[in-house]
C-alpha cells in the first residue's frame, strides 16, 4: 500500500513537471509567432500548477508586456504595471534568471521611462542596472542592445545638472545611436531595431541616414504581421523627409 501511494505521488509530480515544460514550449513557440494572447493562456496553465515558480512568472509578465506594447491608455498602463509585479516575483525567487531581468526592464521601460514625460529618476536607474546585468552574461542579446539605446535616447537629452546628481551622467543620444546600430547588426531583420534607429537618425536632423533605413524597411518581404504597423510607420516617417513623387 505504501508503496502505491509513493508511486502515485511520484506520477503526479510527473504530470505537474510535464504539463509545466509543455506550457513553457508551446507558450515560447506563441511567443516567437507573436502570438501573445495565446502564450499567456499557456503560461498560466504552468504558473496555476506552481504559483512561485521563477520561470513560470517572468514568462507570464513578458507575455503581458508584449500585449501592452499594442495597446493604448489604462489598459497598456494595466498590462505593463502587472507584468512588473510578475517578473519582480520572478527575480526575487531567482536572481539568477537572464531572461526575468531583461524583460523586467523591457517592462518596466515602456511603463514609466520610455515617454518625454518620464520623471523617476530611480527607475531610470533600475532599468539600466537589469539592462547591464544582461549584458555582462550576454553582450551580444539583440534585445538588451536596443532597450539600452532606448534608455539613452529617453535620458539622455535630460539636462546634464539634472542627470548627474541622479548617476545619469552618461546618458546621452549619441550612445543611444551606437546601441541600435549594435541591436540592428546582430539582428538585421528586426523591424523595430531598424525604425528607432531610423527616429534617432531624424531626431538628430541626420536625414541622410535616415532615409537608407525606412526605405530597407519598406522594402522588407514577408514581414510578420505583427510587424506590418512599423512598416506603415516608416512609411510615414519618410513621407515627413521625402516629397510624395519620391517614395517608392
Amino acid at each position: 500500500m505504501r508503496i502505491r501511494f509513493v508511486l502515485i505521488g511520484f506520477l503526479s509530480i510527473c504530470a505537474v513537471l510535464f504539463a509545466k515544460v509543455g506550457g513553457f514550449r508551446m507558450g515560447d513557440h506563441l511567443m516567437q509567432r507573436g502570438d501573445y494572447a495565446e502564450a499567456l493562456t499557456e503560461y498560466q496553465k504552468a504558473l496555476d500548477n506552481d504559483p512561485e515558480n521563477p520561470e513560470a512568472l517572468w514568462r507570464v509578465g513578458s507575455a503581458l508586456t508584449q500585449m501592452a506594447l499594442g495597446e493604448t491608455g489604462e489598459t497598456r498602463h494595466d498590462h505593463l504595471e502587472t507584468a512588473t509585479n510578475y517578473i519582480n516575483r520572478a527575480i526575487v525567487g531567482d536572481p539568477n534568471i537572464t531572461e526575468a531581468h531583461l524583460e523586467y526592464a523591457r517592462a518596466l521601460g515602456y511603463l514609466a521611462l520610455f515617454r518625454p514625460d518620464w520623471d523617476d529618476s530611480r527607475i531610470a536607474r533600475r532599468v539600466r542596472e537589469e539592462l547591464i546585468i544582461v549584458l555582462d552574461e550576454d553582450e551580444a542579446n539583440p534585445d538588451a542592445n536596443f532597450l539600452l539605446g532606448m534608455w539613452h535616447r529617453w535620458v539622455g537629452p535630460v539636462p546634464l545638472l539634472k542627470r548627474k546628481p541622479n548617476e545619469l551622467g552618461a546618458a546621452s543620444i549619441d550612445s543611444s545611436l551606437y546601441y541600435f546600430r549594435k541591436a540592428a547588426k546582430i539582428d538585421d531583420e528586426n523591424v523595430l531595431y531598424k525604425l528607432e534607429l531610423a527616429k534617432t537618425y531624424t531626431y538628430l536632423d541626420a536625414k541622410d541616414k535616415a532615409r537608407p533605413i525606412l526605405q530597407e524597411i519598406i522594402r522588407m518581404k514577408d514581414v510578420r504581421p505583427k510587424d506590418a504597423e512599423m512598416v506603415e510607420q516608416a512609411k510615414r516617417e519618410l513621407e515627413k523627409l521625402n516629397p510624395p513623387e519620391e517614395i517608392k
